[in-house]
């Protein structure tokens, strides 16, 4: 007798070989998710890693630079700022016995001067001479013209400067004999330019004039004393803007 076909027979070898498949299938697809998930576990570590070596190795260097006693090779804009300003203004030094360019105590120069108007430079107006026993802590020496110049150069000086200018000149004769004397017309006796010594002073700013160009006298003048011209006294003030390029008696004096 020929054996009966039961549908359910070939069902249950189908239905197992699916559900073989289906699990076959879930298998792989944990298996690639797992190793998906250990891959990137694995890349974290190595970045979590590299940063934490360079976190050490810039530790290291600053450790050792702080040992050695030098700055950090790592700047920041600020402080590389910070230096190029301060290589950019580098600090002045005044020359030794000329003071700084301040305007706290002292004589200064005033652009428009009584030595430019007098008949003659050695008029010292009365009480602006200084008294040579006068104790001095500063020095304005002023350079004018007689004419329509002005103020032609200036430079300020320190008291122990101006004490030496001050003890040069009260040791001086009334006359240098060795200066020539010139017979001339008024009108060309009067000096092209001269030089007003501004002191500062307990009582105020005091002056010495000095005269070394034209034909009719040459010396300092206080107003109540003429000195003679001699040079040591000028080599400590004529400097810079206050050295004329010459004068008639600077011509015969040769080393001042």
């Amino acid at each position: 007798m020929p054996e009966q076909h039961d549908p359910e027979q070939e069902l249950g070898p189908k239905i197992t070989s699916a559900f073989q498949d289906h699990a076959g299938a879930q298998g792989m697809e944990t298996t690639g998710l797992a190793r998906e998930a250990r891959r990137r576990v694995h890349r974290r570590r190595q970045a979590m890693s590299m940063a934490a070596g360079a976190v050490l190795v810039v530790a290291a260097v600053g450790g050792v630079w702080g040992l050695l006693g030098g700055e950090s090779p790592v700047a920041t804009s600020h402080s590389d700022s910070a230096s190029e300003g301060k290589a950019a203004a580098p600090a002045e030094r005044p020359s030794q016995g000329i003071a700084p360019n301040t305007q706290s105590e002292k004589a200064g120069c005033p652009v428009q001067h009584p030595i430019q108007r007098v008949a003659a430079p050695n008029d010292v107006p009365t009480g602006t001479g200084l008294d040579l026993n006068t104790p001095v802590t500063g020095l304005s020496a002023c350079r004018y013209s007689t004419g329509q110049g002005g103020l032609l150069g200036q430079q300020d000086f320190d008291a122990a400067v101006a004490q030496q200018v001050v003890d040069a000149i009260k040791v001086l004769p009334e006359r240098n004999p060795d200066l020539p004397v010139f017979k001339c017309a008024p009108q060309v006796a009067k000096p092209s330019e001269a030089i007003a010594l501004r002191f500062s002073t307990a009582a105020g700013t005091k002056e010495i004039w000095v005269v070394y160009d034209g034909c009719s006298s040459a010396g300092f003048f206080t107003g109540s004393h003429i000195y003679g011209l001699y040079s040591a006294p000028l080599k400590l003030f004529m400097t810079g803007s206050v050295r004329p390029s010459g004068g008639t008696y600077l011509s015969a004096l040769k080393d001042w």
